[in-house]
């Protein structure tokens, strides 16, 4: 058998039940409870704002300035996590393609389903409700209590301590920064790129693999 393995898609289906301990076959059907999560977070917006796709974002309005403000956004992120989970670790094993997957990975699926849903179709009514600043930080703690279900950490293919009151704090952080760069540029490819690139930097350090080693 070869060293390294590519992780089967059936690895995310221990997303949603791992602390239930239902991680295994004996899962519910959590594969499709995640598919049903990425779904709705992009087609409610879409189809919310499908008169006004501008309002959530989708617009080439400013585009070089968000992905500007995206790729300072995540790369500072990614440099964060470093520091706070990551710091003295290597890289994992075969680091270079476990980026090449998670590259696509998070930018066109992770990212996207969570920022189309939290920041394209939550925040802006929150802060015509409430206010541009109540809103954006509503926001970023919906998004907070959302990595709570389902629990992102201890699974296979991402371990990082999101329950733990410093998981919890980076995670609210990370919130209200995705939240100010979209506000700040108007254009959902902000938070987008942000988002995905802060994914990667999980990815450089280990705490998000898609390979595995087998003995």
């Amino acid at each position: 058998m070869a060293p390294y393995q590519y992780r089967h898609p059936a690895t995310l289906r221990q997303i949603a039940h791992v602390r239930a301990g239902q991680a295994g076959p004996e899962a519910p059907h959590p594969a499709a409870d995640f598919v049903a999560f990425v779904a709705y977070g992009v087609g409610f917006p879409l189809w919310w704002g499908r008169r006004d796709p501008a309002g959530l974002g989708f617009t080439r309005h400013r585009l070089g300035q968000a992905l500007g403000w995206g790729a300072v956004a995540g790369i500072g992120w990614a440099l964060y996590t470093y520091a706070a989970f990551g710091a003295g670790s290597s890289p994992p094993p075969l680091w270079p393609i476990q980026v090449v997957i998670g590259l696509p990975v998070w930018l066109l699926i992770l990212s996207p389903f969570q920022e189309f849903f939290f920041r394209g179709g939550f925040q802006p009514r929150l802060q015509l409700a409430l206010g541009r600043s109540p809103g954006l930080v509503v926001t970023a703690v919906a998004f907070t209590l959302w990595h709570a279900f389902p629990p992102l950490e201890g699974t296979l293919t991402a371990t990082l301590p999101l329950s733990s009151l410093l998981g919890i704090h980076s995670t609210l952080g990370f919130g209200l920064l995705l939240g100010y760069v979209f506000q700040r540029t108007q254009n959902i490819a902000a938070p987008w790129l942000a988002h995905a690139l802060g994914g990667i930097g999980l990815v450089l350090i280990g705490q998000m693999t898609f390979l595995r080693w087998v003995p």
